[in-house]
């Protein structure tokens, strides 16, 4: 029988490598412990690892962007490093708050709305903003969102586990009013079909939801 020094379990002679941590196996003796679980330990290192040189990527891209447009800027008068920049920073955001998290999925829905939206809306403004994100994009994402949560929620019945998400997803789509007060929106249809929706969905899951619904909706809103 083979120790393994790092991990401290006994091997079979027959492994020249620890099963666990892949080391070479160089010596004899006993146990404490038989076959300790490294598994979560094992990921986490590795996650912490892959997570570390995607940042470090990230970041060297983004410099060596800034850098090369700040070298040729007598050449082309505008910062036209700000939109890869921008998607480098929206794969960051993707992958450290959606893909390693291990929040709801709601709350990762909702991530990756407004990083979305975000990142739509300032190509838009780096272009001259022509308000296409904002009388297109941002209305019809919108209800994608409503759409998407309510499937997974109606799903299995899992009203009290997304009630919170629906409600911040029906407050967003009526948020749509708010572009045309302003004037960011070029087409009333969108805002308006936005809103529609929102209260089309709404009474469809009053109709024909079943009673776990109701009986939320009623300890939300102390009916």
């Amino acid at each position: 029988m083979t120790r393994c020094k790092h991990c401290n379990v006994i091997v079979d002679n027959q492994h020249r490598q620890c099963p666990l941590c892949s080391r070479i196996l160089d010596n004899d003796g006993e146990s404490i412990t038989q076959y300790p679980s490294y598994q979560k330990i094992y990921y986490q290192m590795k996650d912490f690892s892959i997570t570390k040189i995607f940042l470090f990527l990230t970041i060297s891209a983004i410099i060596v962007l800034l850098t090369i447009n700040l070298l040729t800027i007598q050449y082309y008068s505008q910062l036209w490093s700000t939109i890869p920049i921008l998607c480098l920073l929206y794969a960051w955001i993707t992958y450290k708050k959606t893909i390693l998290s291990n929040t709801h999925i709601g709350n990762k829905i909702l991530v990756q709305f407004f990083s979305i939206s975000a990142l739509l809306l300032a190509i838009d403004i780096c272009n001259g903003f022509s308000k296409w994100s904002t009388t297109y994009v941002i209305p019809f994402l919108s209800i994608a969102l409503t759409l998407l949560l309510s499937i997974f929620a109606a799903r299995k019945s899992y009203w009290q586990e997304y009630m919170g998400y629906l409600l911040a997803t029906f407050f967003i789509n009526l948020s749509s009013i708010v572009l045309l007060f302003f004037h960011l929106s070029n087409a009333i249809w969108t805002s308006i079909t936005a809103i529609v929706y929102t209260l089309l969905t709404v009474i469809g899951l009053v109709i024909f939801s079943d009673r776990k619904f109701k009986e939320e909706m009623k300890k939300r809103f102390h009916l």
